[in-house]
């Protein structure tokens, strides 16, 4: 049993604050403006509460709810530990590649794909030491363009952990003592009939069933998988082309269902290729996907998780037109359920939207579909606990980490990975949708190469893809880890917004939809060039590099950034590392790597070496072909008792700094329209691009795209009478930095003076939406301000519209207001 994390939360949080001044002008009116400033935010996340160490890849994407959470610590992303080849099919043809699974006692569970089926090589983690080799009798689907995840599971039972895995024919195998170097005997099981009527038609199943999804494990010991018929009739008592789901318990009773029974729907055959199924958090829900021979006709289900039997369905569509939406084979999307209940699931468009797809999002009983995410189809998406991200100040509990490419041809191949906010809106400002409302980006990070493939005078920006299915997410550590097609993966540092560590794999490949995971000692396992890296710090010193300005979106060419290396010996009671540090650079003028050395040789003290440059080339794209992306290596020397040693870090450098300015307008029946203008202060770099968020002191309002101008305006009808702190937000793009501005109150503007019947009077001003006013009244105009009684507050009675009735102005001869905010 794996007991949930306690997490306890200590926060610093504050927010904006207002810093009243005087601003003096002749009249009856005298004005105190607010100010708003920024302050930092801090948050500590503590994980612990354990009952034992869990690794998270028990089962795909980390848990039978594909959220790629992981619970323990990651290490430092330092150095490569081990590795091992996945791929020895010499014919490739494309393919997808499983997840390593990881047991508790830290056994690395790897598949292999061969010339013909795969192995299953067992790993001790620490090491890489080969524990053993399972041979598999697995049987590729004869249809499938691109082979199929082949994913095994680690399922704990009363007698201890099983490992299942896939074989011919539809039939499942599993062992148990996994992490025995002599693990038990292999079983055999056969979810839809028994072994010997297996085994005397065996050619006739091998030729026609095929298990073709991840393996899903529930907390009690039951697997679930979908399977693919073929153009061979299976035999009796399938007598079925059509795909299904299994459900197979420990003791082998099995069940299924087919797809077309499942959904209610005849013109429904199959299941789809690489698409494991999930679970609901109470287990009584299994969510997976079918479709008919075309992939734009497909359902998301929700099956009783007991019987197979539909509880829920939905028909996908393209949230842009309500047409079909796809989910083809060569996709490695799978459901995400979302600690609320939520499903989420990825999508192509139809049309087909440049290969970004949608990631669309549902609640529990799929009845309501809410807004989608921006990119889907070919990923899983994972779950960011909010409180990772210190300085989020939405109304969510999670975040989703979702791919974020958009690649080149109709879109501009500047390709991201991203945080969405589920319950958070914007208009997404893609050529292929745009217009469309959809979840809000709160953070995203550009891929740091440029891409040879689409890099030009068409696409001065684009940059190499993030090429990811599963992710692993660190709330321990603040991290997520990211694997790009440059050959590297990167750690994504949310408390800073900063690539805090890299570390390079291969050249650069393309690679497609690759899984990274956590094991229960915090290493970091991930893919590339048909080999699998273990990933972790350095086992006897400790090398970190930093940034004096780590935040990716804020940096702006000729700002001086410093650069400070740590060495430290893990053992506290040994001697201080000595030798030296030199600090490299590497960036990119257009295609071509560039290196810089910013110090040579830069001697320890006390562990530190430090550097400051004001020198890093910015982006400004092509041609002007500085990527503005530095990749900040610290190398160490090494001394008499340590070897060398190295760390990066990713700083990102702008062209130009901003300037963002807000500006309000009233409108009829109580509308506000709220207007951004984002101006560079550098010039000749053309217009920012991207997003501005409209905020109300912490709450969030909109988010809007910036037009060619430089623009972005946002109406409400939403304002309530009362003080609001309105500011804009830019968010930055790969040439300009990122930039705020709040509305600043000018002096109030009298519409109207009123004698009301009882003798009251009444005065109307307009001024900032939301302001606060305070009317201070006197009989003489001269009296020092200091003697001038409050009268009270004014009323907003529409935005940006205000009023004040003074009952006992009839008492004097002569009556004097001023009016100051707040």
């Amino acid at each position: 049993m794996q007991v949930s994390p306690v997490r306890l939360r200590s926060s610093v949080v504050a927010g904006n604050f207002r810093v009243p001044f005087a601003k003096s002008f002749h009249g009856c009116f005298l004005l105190i403006a607010r100010a708003s400033g920024a302050v930092a935010l801090f948050s500590v996340l503590v994980v612990g509460g354990l009952e034992r160490a869990v690794a998270q890849p028990l089962t795909f994407c980390g848990d039978a709810q594909h959220t790629g959470l992981s619970t323990v610590p990651a290490q430092h992303l330092s150095t490569i530990r081990w590795s091992t080849v996945i791929d020895l099919d010499d014919a490739g043809g494309g393919g997808h590649y499983g997840a390593p699974v990881i047991t508790p006692s830290n056994t690395v569970l790897v598949p292999i794909r061969m010339a013909v089926g795969f192995q299953l090589k067992a790993f001790e983690g620490a090491t890489g030491r080969l524990k053993y080799t399972l041979a598999t009798d697995y049987i590729r689907p004869t249809d499938a363009a691109w082979l199929p995840v082949y994913q095994p599971v680690i399922v704990p039972q009363s007698s201890g952990l099983r490992l299942y895995y896939p074989g011919a024919g539809g039939t499942m195998w599993y062992i148990e003592n996994p992490d025995s170097d002599v693990p038990g005997v292999p079983v055999q099981q056969c979810f839809y009939t028994n072994l010997a009527a297996y085994s005397s038609n065996k050619t006739a199943f091998d030729s026609s069933v095929f298990i073709n999804t991840p393996l899903t494990a529930g907390t009690n010991g039951v697997i679930f998988f979908g399977f693919r018929g073929s153009t061979n009739v299976a035999p009796a008592p399938l007598n079925t082309t059509n795909s299904g789901f299994a459900r197979l318990n420990p003791v082998g009773n099995a069940s299924y269902v087919l797809v077309g029974a499942a959904a209610s729907d005849s013109a429904i055959t199959r299941d789809s290729h690489n698409c494991a199924p999930a679970l609901s958090h109470d287990g009584s829900t299994l969510y997976v996907t079918v479709k008919s021979a075309t992939a734009n006709y497909c359902y998301l289900l929700g099956l009783d998780a007991t019987t197979l039997t539909n509880k829920y369905r939905v028909l996908l569509r393209d949230p842009r037109n309500g047409n079909f939406a796809g989910v083809p084979d060569i996709a490695t999307a799978s459901p995400m359920i979302a600690p609320d209940g939520d499903v989420f699931f990825g999508v192509t468009g139809n049309p087909f939207n440049s290969g970004r797809g949608f990631m669309l999002h549902f609640s529990a009983d799929l009845s309501v579909q809410k807004p989608p995410g921006g990119f889907g189809w070919d990923y899983t998406p994972a779950i960011v606990p909010a409180d990772m991200v210190p300085t989020y100040t939405g109304t969510s509990s999670y975040l989703i980490f979702s791919k974020y490419n958009s690649y080149a041809g109709a879109e501009d191949g500047i390709n991201r990975i991203a945080l969405l906010d589920p319950n958070a809106t914007q208009i997404d400002p893609r050529p292929s949708a745009a217009g469309l409302i959809e979840m809000r980006e709160v953070l995203t990070v550009c891929g740091f190469t440029p891409d040879p493939e689409s890099y030009g005078a068409n696409f001065p920006l684009a940059v190499r893809e993030w090429c990811i299915n599963a992710s692993a997410v660190n709330p321990a550590t603040h991290s997520i880890f990211a694997p790009c097609e440059d050959g590297r993966i990167y750690r994504w540092n949310l408390a800073a917004n900063a690539i805090s560590e890299a570390v390079t794999l291969s050249p650069g490949i393309g690679q497609p939809y690759v899984p990274t995971v956590i094991g229960p000692d915090g290493m970091i396992y991930t893919l590339t060039g048909g080999k699998m890296f273990a990933l972790g710090g350095f086992t006897n010193i400790s090398v970190g590099v930093y940034s004096s300005a780590p935040d990716l979106a804020s940096v702006v060419a000729g700002q001086a950034v410093a650069f400070t290396a740590v060495v430290t010996n893990l053992n506290s009671s040994g001697p201080l590392p000595g030798g030296t540090v030199t600090f490299q650079d590497l960036t990119h003028r257009g295609l071509t790597a560039v290196t810089n050395t910013l110090a040579a040789n830069a001697p320890l003290t006390n562990g530190v070496a430090s550097v400051t440059s004001v020198a890093l080339s910015a982006g400004g794209g092509y041609p002007t072909n500085f990527s503005g992306s530095h990749l900040i290596t610290a190398i160490y020397s090494g001394d008499t008792n340590f070897p060398t040693a190295s760390a990066t870090l990713a700083q990102k450098v702008h062209a130009s700094a901003t300037t963002t300015a807000i500006t309000s307008a009233a409108g009829s029946n109580n509308a506000v329209t709220l207007t951004a203008t984002v101006v560079p202060v550098t010039a000749g770099y053309g217009q920012p691009s991207g997003m501005v968020s409209f905020w109300d002191g912490v709450a969030f309002l909109a988010q809007i795209p910036l037009n060619t101008n430089g623009l972005a305006t946002f109406s409400t009808t939403n304002l309530n009478a009362g003080s609001h702190a309105i500011a804009a937000r830019y968010s930055s793009d790969p040439i300009f930095a990122s930039s705020s501005g709040n509305i600043i109150a000018t002096p109030p503007t009298l519409d109207g003076i009123f004698l009301l019947t009882n003798g009251a009077f009444r005065f109307s001003f307009s001024n900032v939406i939301g302001a606060s006013f305070m009317v201070l009244g006197s009989s003489d105009l001269f009296s020092p301000l200091s003697n001038w009684p409050v009268l009270g507050p004014a009323t907003e009675t529409q935005p940006g519209q205000f009023q004040f009735t003074d009952p006992q102005a009839t008492e004097y001869t002569q009556r004097f207001y001023r009016v100051r905010s707040p």
